[in-house]
């Protein structure tokens, strides 16, 4: 079963991020089946049409995203009638839900929004319950075998529950084998070092009766290594998994690095770290400065962490790491607001402005002006202290401003989290 995503609209192609295509890759891959080919598109209906005539010859199912709306550029329905000799037929049904919509929300019905109420000739109606587009499924004959295309919306919120409901749904018929993932995550590993270390577990592949698949993804200083099996019995896919789950972690254990990996699939640092503060009841406090409140912000996207996170100071300039932290004015000439000395007395200061069990300081140069020959721009003291013992490093990233300040509030957690596994094992 050989399965296309196109995605349509130019916006994709300078201004956004195709977030679709990643949601439907992962849905149909967790059937076990495999999206193959994908196209991005802008909105010109020549381009689609070629696009779109390629995968009609390659693939059994084409799912396309965008182009649904009532606007000029909103070409997809039409591209789609042209190329199968299909008419576009008024749905009156849909057009007075259009109609009901703007009613309720007392306002004037826009003439365009006639155009979303025309479907293709012969096309199943798939219901958009959030927005306006309705989407279509097309069975056609092609080549003497069946092609299927589903025309889905582009707007995330909406393509979403309408893959999930209408596509999924479909595609589960297709299904023949089980498709079972693992993901762990480790900071400040850089992933040549990760692959030597695991790479007892990729030698062995072959000894695997399932077809398993493995991959190293890094992102700035995350990476994550990926185990991805296929097979058609679920409890063999299951154990064999676990196999290689255990010695993943036996290989980090023998590379004495136990505690490298801090979390599996969708866990954060953030939601690793929580836990374990709210299990022991100890409670976090960070000042930041080069970071500018995104560590705080971070802690805070987890629920809960009220229960452990006290608060932050973003002291971003030297006048106020002296006026709310207590930095020393000679630390500051002396050595720096980015230096080791700094960033300790900025725990001190806010260990005592706010009494938490363990503080955070980051002091750093995220460019991309700034840096020196001594400190060059990604230049990142971070401070971790529980009131008795001090732990700090000096990190030097790479990458543009928002890529430092990411990489600094990663190695921030992970140091307190580093912390917290010696203190309270």
């Amino acid at each position: 079963m050989k399965i296309s995503v196109v995605s349509v609209g130019t916006e994709l192609l300078k201004d956004k991020i195709n977030t679709n295509l990643l949601y439907i890759s992962k849905k149909i891959f967790s059937l076990g089946l495999k999206v193959l080919f994908s196209s991005t598109v802008a909105d010109d209906i020549k381009t689609l049409s070629e696009v779109l005539s390629y995968h009609l010859n390659v693939s059994d199912i084409i799912i396309t995203t965008g182009g649904l709306g009532p606007t000029i550029d909103d070409v997809t329905k039409e591209c789609v009638s042209k190329l199968l000799n299909k008419k576009l037929v008024f749905c009156r049904e849909i057009y007075e839900n259009i109609v009901r919509y703007f009613i309720e929300k007392n306002q004037e019905v826009p003439n365009l929004a006639e155009k979303q109420a025309y479907v293709i000739d012969g096309a199943e109606i798939l219901v958009n319950k959030i927005g306006h587009a309705p989407g279509q499924k097309i069975v056609v004959k092609k080549d003497n075998k069946e092609k299927i295309l589903y025309l889905l919306p582009g707007p995330p919120r909406e393509l979403q529950p309408m893959f999930d409901e209408y596509v999924l749904k479909d595609l589960k018929k297709f299904q023949t084998r089980v498709y079972k993932e693992k993901i762990f995550h480790i900071c400040n590993i850089p992933e040549s070092k990760i692959e030597e270390i695991i790479k007892p577990v990729l030698e062995i592949e072959q000894k695997y009766s399932s077809e398993t698949e493995f991959s190293i993804l890094p992102h700035l200083n995350i990476v994550d290594v990926k185990v991805a099996i296929y097979g058609h019995d679920e409890l063999k896919v299951d154990e064999e998994l676990t196999l290689i789950k255990d010695h993943i972690y036996e290989c980090f254990k023998n590379a004495g690095l136990s505690n490298a990996i801090y979390g599996e699939d969708n866990q954060t640092l953030e939601q690793v770290i929580g836990p374990l503060l709210a299990k022991h009841r100890k409670t976090l406090a960070v000042a930041e400065s080069c970071t500018g409140g995104l560590l705080a912000n971070r802690i805070t996207n987890v629920a809960g962490s009220s229960f452990y996170f006290l608060g932050g100071c973003v002291t971003y300039s030297n006048f106020l790491k002296e006026k709310i932290l207590n930095v020393k004015k000679e630390t500051l000439e002396t050595y720096g607001a980015v230096s080791e000395q700094t960033v300790k007395e900025m725990c001190i200061g806010l260990k005592t402005l706010v009494g938490a069990d363990y503080c955070i300081s980051i002091s750093g140069i995220a460019g991309p002006t700034g840096g020196t020959k001594e400190k060059p721009v990604g230049t990142v003291w971070i401070c971790v202290y529980d009131g008795k013992e001090f732990f700090t490093q000096c990190f030097r990233f790479l990458g543009g401003r928002l890529e430092v300040k990411e990489q600094a509030v990663n190695s921030a957690l992970e140091m307190l989290r580093q912390k917290l596994i010696k203190d309270l094992r």
